[in-house]
């Protein structure tokens, strides 16, 4: 067992669930205050390198630095891994004063230079009119030219983003943040989706100006978050990375890292391409080819590449039967569409507990959150098959701690309810030690 008094619900607090409490609203994150708890549980030695292999919007990293801990974190997607660098900028008052003394020479090189030759295939052309997108995108590019380097090249086609500056990304988050503040009309009431133009008349046009207002407010806003959530009291860490890198392919040496505190994607099909397209389109991503290149790469997509996988027995017999069972439902697309599904996420989640093995030290912490589910009315028991996908691996599982959650994304659909009483689900935190 570790030794804690108590683990607090991974879940974030509800006042921190609000958007003006975030400098980011990520539907997956979780509360700082149980990374601290699982830091303090484990009893990590000082000089230790924690890692989040699926680091989103950088909680980990986030805690682990503010505590003196060297943290490293990975994500496929270059929009939370920008977020992630975002949350770590210290907004001292010096730091305040060069914020906003910055913010106003790239307004200034922006209005200037808004002739700067246009994407042929404009990516935010999905929600704005022409006219709005070229302002959007002057403003991305003057970001780019203060704070990056001279020799502009869309942030979305870089596959490395280490060297990549937390003003830099606070800079590009308060776009992300005004454009979202701009696409209201486009947001569903899935928190996890978002709506492009079908017809050109759905397209919006603020002016110039009132993108510079809305980027000025979003900019003072993150500041004040800033100081408010005290989230940078400085600390001792020897060094933080935060790049793009997939969790099955980790960018690191064998036997690296000390301690992992992570929550892979759930087995639950939420499309995290699609959730983060504006923020992807500011980037310079193809809403017609990059986008479903990206959402094929990911974990948990609900697309289906064409590669064949083939079921393990390492995977466990509790991922088998489940298997085995909706293979074998009689719903439409069962045998087809969703075991191909959950074969794909399966192959894929383990494929990266085998990169954390590989990268992880000889008796070296990993702690995963993780949260079951229904295939219709097959139950998903995803805490459990990590526990014996561990075990194929010689893990040794140290605790489980359950929370019941009652806010499900399967509570938003009405359909459900043909299969099953509850939406309820339990979000387990899973606790192995590497043996040597």
């Amino acid at each position: 067992m570790i030794h804690h008094p108590m683990i607090r619900s991974p879940k974030r607090d509800l006042p921190s669930r609000r958007r003006s409490a975030n400098l980011y609203h990520y539907y997956a994150g979780f509360s700082p205050k149980f990374v601290k708890d699982v830091i303090a549980a484990l009893n990590i030695d000082n000089g230790s390198v924690i890692m989040d292999p699926w680091n989103g919007s950088g909680t980990t990293t986030q805690v682990a630095r503010d505590m003196g801990f060297s943290a490293i974190g990975f994500d496929i997607n270059p929009v939370m891994v920008i977020v992630a660098k975002a949350m770590i900028l210290n907004c001292s008052l010096d730091n305040k004063r060069k914020i906003l003394n910055d913010l106003d020479s790239i307004i200034e090189i922006a209005a200037t230079a808004q002739n700067w030759s246009a994407p042929d295939d404009e990516p935010l052309d999905s929600w704005l009119e022409s006219e709005s997108a070229r302002y959007f995108r002057s403003l991305e590019k003057a970001i780019y030219h203060s704070q990056v380097s001279d020799d502009y090249c869309p942030i979305y086609a870089k596959n490395k983003l280490e060297s990549f500056s937390s003003l830099a990304s606070f800079y590009y988050l308060a776009l992300f943040r005004t454009l979202r503040g701009f696409l209201t009309m486009h947001i569903s009431s899935n928190p996890t989706w978002i709506k492009m133009s079908s017809a050109k008349r759905d397209c919006i046009n603020p002016s110039f100006d009132l993108i510079c207002i809305e980027l000025k407010k979003q900019i003072h806003n993150m500041i004040n978050i800033n100081i408010l959530n005290n989230a940078h009291p400085g600390s001792n860490s020897e060094f933080i990375i935060i790049d793009r890198a997939s969790s099955d392919s980790i960018p690191l040496p064998n036997s690296s890292i000390d301690s992992v505190i992570s929550s892979p994607p759930y087995c639950t099909r939420i499309d995290y391409a699609i959730a983060t397209s504006p923020e992807l389109a500011l980037l310079g991503c193809s809403m017609n080819t990059d986008i479903k290149d990206l959402r094929d790469r990911m974990i948990g997509t609900p697309t289906i590449i064409r590669k064949a996988f083939e079921v393990k027995s390492e995977w466990g017999p509790e991922c088998e039967s489940f298997l085995s069972a909706v293979e074998s439902h009689d719903s439409k697309a069962s045998k087809s569409y969703y075991y191909r599904y959950h074969v794909q996420y399966y192959d894929s989640i383990f494929r990266s507990l085998l990169e954390i093995d590989r990268t992880l030290m000889n008796s070296g912490n990993c702690v995963i959150v993780a949260q079951d589910s229904y295939n219709k009315d097959i139950h998903n028991d995803l805490p459990k098959i990590f526990c014996e996908m561990a075990d194929s691996l010689g893990w040794i599982t140290i605790n489980r701690l359950d929370f019941d959650i009652k806010r499900t994304m399967a509570s938003r659909n009405r359909r459900t309810k043909k299969y099953r009483i509850s939406s309820n689900a339990t979000e387990s935190v899973l606790v192995f030690k590497k043996a040597n």
